[in-house]
């Protein structure tokens, strides 16, 4: 059965367009798929990134994860299927890239307004009901749960296979991602497996892994507050001694060092937006393009009203 098709942007790892069949397979998903889905959103981007030269598959017990990049659109659509409907599925994906290529406005034009995707909903629905074995269950709903619901983990050998698997697939996401929140957020999930396998060992060495997470986390919200502080000092140090000059004639270059400095503490949690963003004011503020005169002012003003809560940044 096909569960989902999800398709992201691939350089920014930004959800388009959701479709889940949950009229038929919402209790299954939150029966089966709660971590494996949070820990898929979370490191989307790296996923796709790693499906570079085609299509990659995920393998998790009964379930397959097929990412296929669709480089001319910049998209990676990915595709939740039992293992027994991959070939049903797969014959359908060429016909979802054309339509895809078809409707590029889309995707070049996007807004953040989903309404826009509604055609593309009923286009891909239509190849879906010609073919109807990617929809089918090869046993009722209702007895696939009724089975998950009694399995017995000291004597239901498929069920720790499936944990084990899981267990296995989110440990590669964390060591792929350099994102500290997502770090601790798939730890979390991993440590809901080894509770459910009972695997006390790696209970406790889950306990030391989160300590250090949290502590690097507490660290790198420590330096992000420092080095903005010094920066905001750095500006008002500098119009303060700048001596009748204007403001985009101040030397700003102690600022910029401790604005690229917080920059980089924003890339590790996460916050490659803000990154970007505090990167351009940093190099505006020692290039000093003559585009920027009537600028300047607004920029020191945005870093000066900077939140110094560290938690506003975190997502």
């Amino acid at each position: 059965m096909l569960y989902s098709i999800f398709l992201y942007q691939t350089k920014t790892g930004l959800l388009f367009w959701e479709k889940s069949f949950k009229d038929q397979c919402e209790p299954f998903q939150v029966e089966m798929l709660s971590s494996f889905l949070s820990a898929m959103n979370h490191n989307i981007k790296e996923m796709i990134a790693n499906s570079s030269r085609g299509i990659k598959n995920i393998e998790m017990g009964n379930l397959k994860v097929i990412i296929t990049e669709i480089e001319s659109l910049g998209l990676g659509m990915v595709t939740i299927t039992d293992v027994e409907n991959e070939k049903a599925v797969r014959k359908i994906l060429p016909k979802f890239i054309k339509i895809l290529n078809e409707n590029f406005e889309i995707f070049k034009d996007f807004d953040g307004d989903p309404s826009i995707f509604e055609d593309l909903d009923s286009q891909f629905m239509k190849i879906i009901k010609k073919n109807k074995k990617v929809l089918n269950l090869k046993k009722p709903l209702k007895e696939q749960l009724e089975k998950l619901k009694k399995l017995d983990l000291d004597s239901e050998p498929d069920k720790i296979t499936k944990f084990k698997n899981e267990r296995n697939f989110l440990e590669d996401q964390l060591k792929n991602t350099t994102i500290l929140p997502f770090k601790i957020e798939i730890l979390n999930s991993i440590d809901q497996i080894d509770h459910k396998l009972k695997d006390k060992e790696n209970i406790e060495k889950n306990k030391s892994r989160k300590k250090k997470f949290a502590t690097e986390l507490q660290n790198t919200k420590d330096r992000m507050k420092y080095f903005l502080e010094k920066a905001k000092q750095a500006i008002n140090r500098s119009v303060h001694h700048s001596k009748g000059k204007t403001i985009y004639e101040t030397d700003f270059k102690d600022a910029y060092l401790n604005l690229y400095s917080f920059s980089s503490k924003l890339k590790i949690i996460g916050r490659d937006d803000l990154c970007a963003e505090c990167r351009e004011i940093a190099k505006i503020f020692i290039d000093k393009p003559e585009d920027q005169v009537h600028n300047f002012p607004n920029l020191i003003s945005k870093v000066l009203n900077m939140s110094e809560d560290m938690d506003f940044y975190l997502k």
